[in-house]
């Protein structure tokens, strides 16, 4: 829960509403404050931007039903929950009929106060979420233009994206981003905390390999004396991202054990630092990020199912570049420009061949890859023109400056070639890949694919991320292929 909702307790009895207010503000549910004059509830209404009432029904000079009629009509948008000394069903239902979201029996307990205000709470967050969303379908514009500034595309996919990333980013839920490597995940984290009007810092951690020790100590600090050779206290990153966002990178990857304290966190909103026995509430809001497969990866037991589903409150999907094929030409230029600003020259010419090219590339490392290829080919360019030789070297591919076609093979190289000869009988290479016939009998997709699996490795040494980027898959997709194949 947002530690910015105001809630406003509304009994006459000072000691009951003192008592509520201590368990509320305990619980980190929000800012409640407490009027005791039924007269001047309205007022308060008014003036504040209260989420929630906790109204007693019987109360001098005006009753709860009166109230609860008159904040149904004129502040629609505060969520009402009844407690009253008299348990009667009539009395229930007249409430709900105008307008109660929940009604309680007094004397309520701390728990049982909690778990209400705390539900309260959350559906109307659900609610403001669905009425969000549904301004942003079919929105032709963004509200925060500037927000996605750092992000080059004009692909309608990745605008759907941002619309979407508008719609969540005010929400104190968690946010599960998830892309291939390179993709641009932590540039779409930075706009959720930048348009979620934290005042908190963004930031960012890599948690990939973190074992329990180093995730407690990370994540949580430690106090002075926690454990040997720690001669002062150190702030964790959550404390450092306090009514901010902490981006929690390669999530995937994170150690099992490691994993039961971050659903601790999720789940409580408090933490431990090391050495201390006493809990410190967690004010930050948890951004994830990772390019594998969660649901694999829960199959095999290297990922908590719980801690999944705490994560996934909200889910972002970015394309990969290949899928967005337009951003090309642009992300090209753009990185072209930016490259040649570094090293103070002037930008070099790209010839039609290398967008027209590029473009029938699968970039398995996506934007970073094409971001990388362009900075070492303007550095490399001592002309007008882009060096081509810089960007075939670094992809394995010909550019044919006359058509921009790729092929499999770089300049020089006097390996096999793919015929398109129909009439082609048989193509063998060294070792023991199975020739691929074509004429007396067409060979399946699988035994293509099989086959250029085992060249890609064959030409790449053993080497699977090379042998992933020739084939134009990303290194997760090659993996999964090869398990298949065992």
């Amino acid at each position: 829960m947002s530690a910015a909702e105001r809630i406003l307790i509304v009994d006459d009895d000072e000691l009951t509403a003192e008592l509520y207010m201590a368990e509320i503000e305990a619980a980190g549910l929000g800012r409640p404050v407490v009027c005791t004059d039924s007269r001047e509830v309205m007022k308060v209404v008014d003036e504040e931007e209260i989420s929630l009432v906790l109204l007693d029904l019987h109360m001098p000079h005006i009753g709860g039903i009166e109230l609860l009629s008159e904040m149904n009509e004129h502040a629609p948008h505060a969520t009402v929950i009844v407690i009253t000394a008299i348990d009667r069903v009539d009395t229930a239902v007249e409430c709900m009929k105008q307008g109660a979201f929940d009604f309680m029996s007094k004397p309520v307990d701390g728990p049982r106060l909690v778990t209400a205000v705390r539900h309260a709470l959350r559906i109307r967050e659900l609610e403001r979420e669905v009425s969000t969303l549904s301004t942003h379908v079919g929105a032709s514009e963004l509200e925060n233009p500037d927000a996605f500034a750092s992000i080059v595309t004009r692909s309608p996919e990745m605008y759907r994206v941002f619309a979407y990333v508008e719609a969540i980013a005010a929400s104190p839920k968690s946010v599960l981003i998830v892309g291939e490597s390179g993709s641009g995940k932590e540039l779409v984290a930075r706009a959720v905390h930048e348009i979620s009007g934290r005042t908190g810092r963004f930031v960012a951690v890599n948690v990939s390999g973190l074992d329990d020790a180093m995730v407690s100590d990370t994540l949580f600090g430690h106090e002075k004396g926690a454990y040997t050779g720690a001669a002062s206290g150190r702030r964790g990153l959550i404390e450092q991202a306090t009514d901010g966002t902490l981006f929690l990178d390669e999530i995937g990857d994170m150690a099992v054990n490691a994993q039961l304290k971050l659903l601790r966190l999720l789940q409580e909103e408090e933490y431990y630092p090391l050495g201390s026995d006493v809990p410190r509430k967690a004010r930050v809001r948890i951004v994830a990020a990772t390019n594998a497969d969660l649901d694999a990866r829960q199959r095999e037991g290297t990922f908590r199912r719980d801690l999944y589903y705490r994560l996934i409150a909200h889910t972002v999907r970015i394309p990969p570049l290949r899928d967005r094929r337009g951003d090309i030409a642009l992300l090209v230029d753009h990185f072209v420009r930016d490259a040649a600003e570094s090293l103070d020259r002037q930008p070099p010419r790209v010839p039609e061949s290398v967008y027209r090219g590029l473009e029938r590339y699968g970039f398995p490392g996506n934007v970073r890859e094409l971001q990388s290829l362009m900075y070492d080919a303007v550095s490399t360019s001592r002309g007008e023109e882009l060096d081509l030789s810089a960007v075939e070297a670094r992809l394995g591919i010909a550019l044919d400056t006359g058509t921009g076609e790729v092929h499999g093979a770089a300049p020089g190289d006097d390996s096999e070639h793919y015929s398109t000869d129909p009439s082609a009988v048989e193509r063998k290479v060294a070792g023991d890949i199975p020739p691929i016939h074509v004429g007396s009998r067409f060979p399946s997709l699988e035994e293509v694919e099989d086959y250029l699996i085992d060249l890609a490795f064959r030409k790449s040494g053993g080497n699977q991320t090379q042998a992933a980027r020739l084939l134009g898959v990303s290194q997760s997709t090659l993996s999964r292929r090869m398990q298949k194949r065992r």
